[in-house]
């Protein structure tokens, strides 16, 4: 090769390395590509979003009351083996397919595994494996908002898509750069929580109750002076951290039966009573022979039992048809279905925003004009649905001498650092229904269904109590048999009231602990509680 090609060859490649310095140089200097290098190298997860929970009235947490974990796992570590034991079988799953990732990813186990070597990071738990009041409060969607119940109706309050972050500096195999930690970055701004009527001590009791007597039903149980729901429980539950096996379950386990509508039978009565007192009719006296015959119908009492000359006090506490019949007669439709709607029946409830009790029927003025209708309307039958929660603020009036308390679930918004009450998210409402003699002397006769009638069972162990029985057609049949509704309606002590309580089985042919029994046993769980 001569000289002056050497020299050339020599100059072209002077030339590139000038070219190649000079480029390098530029990469250095220009700092999107930095940046884009420091992204490279730095992994950022996301925990899961902030959310509100939910308190009872003294400030006790109703939900997030445990903790789950997140492992943080790195390519390398040998974490398939080692956290294949402490996860479910998605966290298996995803062990499996991520095992030659080659980036760091965080895994849900069930516990903290941190004395693996591994590094851990707790989480609040949304809701515990038994957990309080599920169809009220509601559940989540895979997306962390309300999907139903109070989680739904609040999502605005409670949900502020604030996450904590992780931020991890790691190598091209994405493993931790030696000699750095992960950086917790925590979130702006922390949620806010809701504060409920609920008392987590009383429904604990009322569902503990509920468990070991019920199979399908509700239990409502209200402070009587003020309205306040503090047990509000629904049979059966489910889990609120599996709800897709609920969605196809028997007996509806996604059903709040509290705000569901049912046929009530002779829990209605004391609104007939309430009518007869406030129009002066409270001396009514009729022969029943065990039967009402009106235009070729006949309304039988239960079980056809001659109840002989009643008043008003022995129909309550023999349940008589025929006498409650006869005394509509006396009142008129007008009059029982005023009082009827002025106590609630007819009318849904707003628990929250888009949260609302069913309206159940009363019954149009028009249809009561059929005799027929209006004879079945005035011992609970006929066209006439109620809710629990209705039947609940009727026997409530009763308690607080008359006065209708609107029953109240929520109360405010809290700060969750401090326990400050911030926004109210309800109101009391109260009026006057019926006179304090009127609620005197129904307090009275409903007092003595528990001591002579068909109430019986309700009597608690200690103390009195006063209420009325209910059992319900509901024209559904089941191998044969009719499925029923199975109601006690009250308050304890009778003296003095200070609880409310309602208890429905639905659609059974025969429970094994009467509606009645379980208002006992609640009764005696209330007391116990003092």
């Amino acid at each position: 090769m001569s000289g002056r090609r050497v020299l050339a060859l020599y100059g072209a490649l002077l030339l590139g390395f000038a070219a190649v310095v000079c480029r390098l140089y530029w990469l250095c200097s220009n700092t999107e590509y930095a940046v884009r290098a420091a992204a490279q190298s730095e992994a950022v997860l996301r925990l899961p979003a902030a959310r509100g929970n939910f308190y009872d009235c003294g400030g006790l947490p109703l939900t997030g009351l445990s903790q789950s974990w997140l492992a943080l796992c790195f390519p390398g570590e040998g974490s398939y083996t080692r956290l294949y034991p402490y996860a479910d079988a998605d966290g298996q799953a995803r062990l499996y397919r991520e095992r030659n990732t080659s980036r760091p990813f965080l895994l849900d186990v069930v516990q903290d595994v941190s004395g693996l070597g591994v590094r851990c990071y707790a989480v609040p738990r949304r809701y515990a494996a038994a957990p309080l009041a599920e169809q009220l409060i509601g559940y989540l969607d895979s997306e962390g908002h309300g999907a139903a119940g109070l989680e739904a109706a609040l999502d605005d309050l409670l949900y502020t898509g604030e996450r904590d972050t992780l931020h991890c500096a790691v190598t091209a195999q994405g493993r931790l750069q030696r000699g750095s930690e992960p950086i917790l970055e925590k979130a702006d701004s922390a949620p806010q929580g809701v504060r409920l009527t609920l008392s987590r001590s009383i429904q604990r009791a009322a569902e503990g109750v509920a468990a070991e007597s019920m199979a399908t039903g509700c239990i409502l149980i209200i402070d009587v002076s003020s309205g306040k729901v503090r047990a509000c429980v629904s049979l059966p539950g489910f889990d609120a951290a599996n709800v897709g096996e609920s969605l196809t379950a028997p007996d509806s386990p996604l059903l709040n039966r509290t705000f569901s509508a049912y046929a009530v039978g002779s829990v209605f009565k004391p609104v007939l009573a309430a009518a007869a007192l406030e129009a002066g009719e409270g001396d009514f006296i009729r022969e029943c022979p065990g039967y009402d015959a009106l235009n070729g119908q006949v309304y039988r009492c239960a079980g056809s039992v001659p109840h002989g000359l009643v008043g008003l006090d022995g129909a309550l506490e023999k349940s008589c048809n025929g006498y409650f019949i006869e005394l509509g007669r006396e009142l008129g439709p007008e009059r029982v279905r005023k009082m009827a709607a002025a106590l609630g029946f007819g009318k849904g409830q707003d628990i929250a925003d888009g949260l609302r009790s069913a309206s159940g029927v009363l019954p149009e003025a028009e249809i009561l004009e059929n005799e027929g209708q209006f004879a079945n309307f005035c011992f609970g039958q006929g066209k006439l649905l109620a809710t629990p929660l209705q039947v609940a603020g009727m026997m409530n009036t009763i308690a607080a001498g008359g006065v209708y308390h609107t029953p109240l679930f929520v109360e405010c918004t809290v700060d969750e650092t401090t326990g400050e009450e911030l926004t109210p998210l309800a109101h009391s409402s109260s009026r006057r229904v019926f006179a304090e003699q009127t609620a005197e002397k129904l307090q009275k006769l409903l007092a003595g269904v528990v001591a002579e009638g068909t109430g019986q069972q309700a009597a608690p162990s200690e103390g009195t109590a006063a209420g009325k029985t209910g059992t319900a057609q509901t024209g559904q049949f089941r191998d044969g048999e009719e499925l029923k509704n199975y109601w006690f309606a009250g308050f304890y002590p009778a003296e003095k009231p200070r609880w409310t309580i309602v208890v429905m089985q639905d659609a059974q042919t025969e429970p094994e602990v009467s509606s009645a029994a379980i208002f006992a046993r609640l009764c005696d769980a209330l007391s116990a509680g003092e």
